[in-house]
């Protein structure tokens, strides 16, 4: 007798563990709330001075936007790269808002003032920039808004269908219409947009539309803290929005303008907003190798347990039919001899030799 045994299909230790599917624990609401504590006595703290004027620092806006463009669209690719294995339209929404935010940075940047070129590049007059920021500012929140409808949506858990390559291609190309309109809009068309800066100063007209800005963005932050049960993903997205009202507050709110106080502790706020799912979802990944690291290690001990134990069977049944009082012969599907033990040696009196084969 003879046996076999397959060892067990390779699979990671326990259910797939992404950020948009596991609730937070008390360990990470608590980080959660500490980042936004201390977010907000920092804001508390810079707020007083948003209008004191600082020396323009010519490296800060290619250095800030650059990290931003870099951090927005590493994160859209690792929430796209989540989508190809859930398939929900909420994370793909969510992906396209940070691909939206790099490439209207790209579009802010080429047109700011003195960045590129005295009056910006892109044809970029003197609104472009100001309006530019507005959109970028305004569009994110929309997105986040229309994740926190769908993360909860009939069949958004449903099993995947279909290829996650061509919904994912279409999103990238609307997100790039969007946004070239955008910055046709405040470029191109920028006579049709009323004033909101004159200078380096702010017109009265800009608080009316910041104002609205900003309050679009906490109604992302509320609309997300009232869609429950909150995933961890749902948790730094709302740190992010948190960190997004203070760089508005800040930017475009409480400063009198670009370079002082507000102006840059705005943007640095931005950094910080950008930052933070980008640091779960990396972190997430880490722990996720580490998962697939310990299921192959398991895997491999379990292939060496199943081999050790077919060698202790086909050993066992060596002997066993070495041993045997009667003769045991066996043959293939065509009828040929394939063993022939030492008792059929005995009483045929042909060795094995002889006859396998």
């Amino acid at each position: 007798m003879t046996g076999s045994a397959q060892p067990p299909p390779f699979e990671l230790a326990g259910p797939p563990v992404f950020l948009s599917t596991v609730p937070p624990g008390r360990g990470e609401r608590q980080l959660a709330l500490a980042v936004t504590l201390v977010s907000g006595l920092i804001f508390l703290t810079a707020a007083p001075f948003a209008k004191v004027k600082l020396v323009p620092v010519a490296a800060f806006m290619p250095i800030y936007e650059s990290i931003l463009v870099v951090t927005d669209l590493i994160t859209a690719v690792l929430l796209f790269g989540q989508f190809g294995f859930l398939r929900t339209r909420a994370l793909m929404v969510l992906a396209s808002g940070y691909l939206f935010t790099a490439l209207i940075t790209v579009a802010h940047a080429l047109t700011f003032p003195g960045l590129f070129a005295p009056t910006g590049l892109l044809g970029a007059g003197p609104q472009s920039t100001a309006w530019l920021y507005m959109f970028w500012h305004g569009g994110f929140p929309l997105l986040v808004i229309a994740y926190a409808l769908l993360k909860d949506a009939p069949g958004e858990m449903s099993a995947p269908r279909g290829r996650a390559r061509v919904p994912i291609l279409a999103s990238v190309g609307a997100i790039v219409v969007v946004v070239g309109g955008l910055s046709a809009l405040a470029t191109a068309g920028q006579r049709v947009l009323p004033p909101i800066m004159r200078g380096n100063q702010y017109t009265p007209l800009l608080v009316v539309v910041v104002g609205s800005v900003w309050a679009l963005s906490l109604l992302a932050l509320v609309i997300l803290w009232r869609r429950r049960p909150h995933s961890v993903l749902d948790l730094w997205l709302m740190v992010v929005m948190c960190a997004w009202l203070f760089d508005i507050a800040l930017a475009a709110i409480l400063n009198a303008g670009r370079f002082d106080v507000g102006f840059y502790a705005g943007r640095i706020y931005g950094l910080l907003a950008a930052s933070f799912v980008l640091m779960a979802l990396l972190i997430e990944n880490g722990k996720l190798y580490a998962r697939l690291v310990e299921a192959h290690g398991s895997e491999r001990r379990a292939r060496q347990h199943v081999q050790a134990s077919l060698q202790e069977s086909e050993e066992r049944t060596r002997l066993i039919v070495e041993h045997a009082l009667d003769a045991v012969i066996t043959m293939d599907v065509e009828g040929r001899i394939t063993s022939w033990n030492p008792q059929a040696e005995r009483i045929f009196g042909w060795t094995a030799g002889a006859v396998v084969g």
